[in-house]
């Protein structure tokens, strides 16, 4: 049994540790979450000439036929059900009647919830030919430093070694990350909660990892200087240069830690 199950509250810093019915809803919502983002990938790819918002209205429907609900629409007031940021936006873009331009970097991150289980997840990916190699090698660090922090994860160990391995690949690869934003908790019905999860950390910070934690990592590195702000809209944070985002909501068992909005199977 996993620790945390047979009471309300976990004995790890009132971090609420997540049982099989929770698991159940929220490998649908990742399973939802994870082809949503493969049909906005391959729109990309395919070079499809939609509008922004048209891709959102795209991946809203396919939610919607798959039962589940976009978490992010209508939280805190977002107006979309997918934030779409392009080139020198970094998170948190609101869709728009634009149209993707060759060589655009664009990021798309979503939310599916199924019963009160919610799945989060991103992507980078660049439209038509990338106007340099370097725009190509931002967008693999990015997703390489995800699975560095994924693969990280130990029971036992502290909640800084994602951070910490998630740090050393962006330096590694030569990439500015961005700090003041991360990972996070999830919850029923809460999206973000606790804890944050650092993109950069020392390896003995943090909570214990336990079996049934539940948790969104979401690297962003930038060219350049590692620097945001967040524009008149109240949503959209840019960068000096040109940055990417990844993420993977997954859940901690005993033996394995579970990616449950991999694409892969796609």
């Amino acid at each position: 049994m996993r620790s945390g199950t047979q009471s309300q509250w976990a004995n790890n810093n009132f971090i609420l540790l997540k049982d099989d019915k929770w698991l159940t809803y929220q490998r649908e919502a990742g399973r939802i979450a994870a082809n949503v983002l493969w049909v906005l990938e391959q729109q990309v790819k395919g070079k499809m000439t939609y509008s922004l918002i048209e891709l959102n209205n795209i991946a809203e429907s396919i939610i919607a036929k798959a039962g589940g609900t976009p978490t992010f629409k209508g939280y805190k007031g977002f107006p979309a059900g997918v934030c779409i940021s392009v080139n020198k936006q970094l998170v948190h873009g609101i869709p728009t009647d634009y149209k993707l331009q060759e060589g655009d970097i664009v990021s798309f991150d979503l939310g599916v919830t199924i019963e009160g289980a919610i799945a989060d997840t991103a992507l980078t990916c660049i439209y038509g030919e990338p106007k340099s190699s370097q725009h190509v090698k931002l967008v693999e660090a990015t997703e390489s430093a995800l699975m560095k922090g994924i693969q990280a994860i130990q029971v036992g160990k502290r909640l800084g070694v994602i951070g910490h391995a998630i740090s050393r690949s962006a330096k590694g690869d030569g990439f500015g990350l961005i700090t003041n934003y991360g990972g996070h908790g999830l919850d029923w019905n809460v999206p973000h909660a606790a804890p944050f999860v650092s993109n950069k950390a020392d390896p003995e910070e943090g909570i214990r990892i336990q079996p049934g934690l539940s948790i969104a990592i979401e690297p962003m590195l930038v060219i350049g200087t590692p620097t945001t702000r967040t524009l008149d809209d109240g949503w959209t944070v840019v960068t000096p240069d040109l940055g990417a985002h990844f993420e993977h909501s997954i859940f901690v068992h005993e033996d394995r830690v579970e990616i449950l909005t991999d694409r892969s199977g796609q």
